[in-house]
């Protein structure tokens, strides 16, 4: 089906946009050398700021550029894939005439599917989030007290699916969802159900990739963790530590490392705080420490294997966050110059989340660049990863397919 890397893309969209390598170069501020690298597939797109500044200059968007969302390989991949069109109706067709469930019901399978999202069970998830987004709408179309407890649970019903569809490259979806949260959030203008709302609008708009994106994730990270602030209970405190986490990693790849500094600290002391996890959020020290990995992979890559190395893993509650934080080690030796270490994190992610892997582009890109500089003779763990995240570990450009 051909080759597939990102540079062969941005190689791809130069051409239509009709300008040379120097013209793109100078756009992105680079070498001329550096991007016939790129798009030689001799340099691999790891950096966040760098595939943004691509798509920027060239008009399109970074899922354009990393081919997201990618077809299904697995069972995982194929259950969020076809769940996608289902939630799309959750929000678009009119509620279903059927019995309705009751709010107590309600309340109690979101935070089942929560708990799904951290725990990456993407069966689960992919089976509860549709309906669940139509129930809720059915519950906040009624008035009174039902109504209002409708909206709460619109909101963290349309939050957690946001949040689960967003890794997955259905951009347009997560924000759709987070609109809708938004939207639902501001009937209700309750501090803590509009900071849930708004953590997923600055997800949605860092995933963009303009830079105007990611002014606005920060913004609107920022100012809403001013609002709901830190001096109530534990939805609160936990949002409020989640918002400054959030505008730390936005702020990271403006290349604003005061301000992402500063609001690291604020998230850091709120985790210390920290009781109950009502929205299963996990803000935590240790969760706290894998942002910092995410957030060094910004703008000091190569310190992201310490970074790593310093968060407490038996104080990370949940499969998501310890697979983030293998993840983005991995990333980190790769940029580092120890590609042989960064193979060892990503098998030990897929053991802990094959989906959580195989949903990031940065990581196929970083496989097939080991697997081209390793001249096809990579050992069997490099084989056994490049076959897992769909890279051929005999020709890296190809493109798999479903395995």
């Amino acid at each position: 089906m051909g080759r597939d890397y990102i540079g062969l893309r941005i190689a791809r969209w130069r051409d239509i946009a009709r300008l040379t390598q120097q013209e793109l170069a100078d756009i992105v501020g680079i070498s001329r050398e550096h991007l016939s690298r790129v798009e030689n597939g001799h340099k691999p797109v790891t950096d966040r700021r760098l595939l943004y500044a691509f798509a920027t200059a060239l008009g399109v968007s970074a899922t354009d550029l990393t081919g997201q969302p990618a077809q299904p390989q697995t069972r995982d991949d194929l259950v969020i894939y076809s769940a996608v069109p289902a939630l799309r109706g959750a929000l678009d067709d009119d509620p279903e005439d059927t019995s309705p469930i009751t709010p107590k019901v309600l309340a109690a399978e979101i935070d089942r599917a929560m708990a799904a999202r951290m725990a990456c069970d993407y069966q689960t998830l992919a089976a509860l989030l549709p309906p669940l987004v139509m129930d809720a709408r059915r519950l906040a179309s009624v008035s009174g007290d039902d109504g209002r407890t409708g909206l709460d649970l619109l909101v963290r019903a349309t939050v957690c699916a946001s949040l689960t569809v967003k890794p997955f490259g259905h951009i347009d979806l997560a924000a759709r969802l987070a609109e809708r949260a938004q939207a639902a959030a501001g009937q209700l203008d309750e501090p803590t159900i509009t900071a849930a709302a708004a953590f997923a609008s600055s997800q949605t708009a860092l995933a963009s990739g303009t830079v105007g994106g990611r002014r606005r994730s920060l913004a609107v990270a920022a100012r809403a963790a001013d609002q709901v602030g830190d001096i109530g209970g534990d939805e609160a405190v936990s949002w409020y530590g989640m918002l400054h986490l959030q505008a730390a990693l936005s702020a990271a790849t403006l290349g604003q490392t005061d301000t992402a500094s500063a609001h690291h600290n604020e998230a850091e002391q709120a985790a210390g705080r920290a009781g109950a996890d009502p929205w299963r959020m996990e803000l935590t020290p240790a969760n706290v420490g894998v942002w910092r990995v995410a957030e060094a992979l910004e703008d000091e890559p190569g310190r992201a294997p310490e970074y790593a190395r310093r968060v407490d893993r038996t104080g990370l509650r949940t499969r998501q966050r310890l697979a983030h934080l293998h993840i983005s080690c991995g990333r980190g030796w790769y940029q580092a110059g120890h590609p042989d270490k960064a193979v060892t994190q990503f098998l030990a992610a897929d053991e802990v989340s094959p989906a959580e892997l195989r949903s990031r582009p940065s990581v196929r890109e970083i496989v097939g660049q080991i697997v081209r500089d390793a001249r096809r003779q990579g050992g069997a763990e490099l084989r056994e990863l490049a076959v897992r995240v769909g890279v051929d570990p005999l020709d890296p450009d190809a493109d798999t397919g479903p395995v």
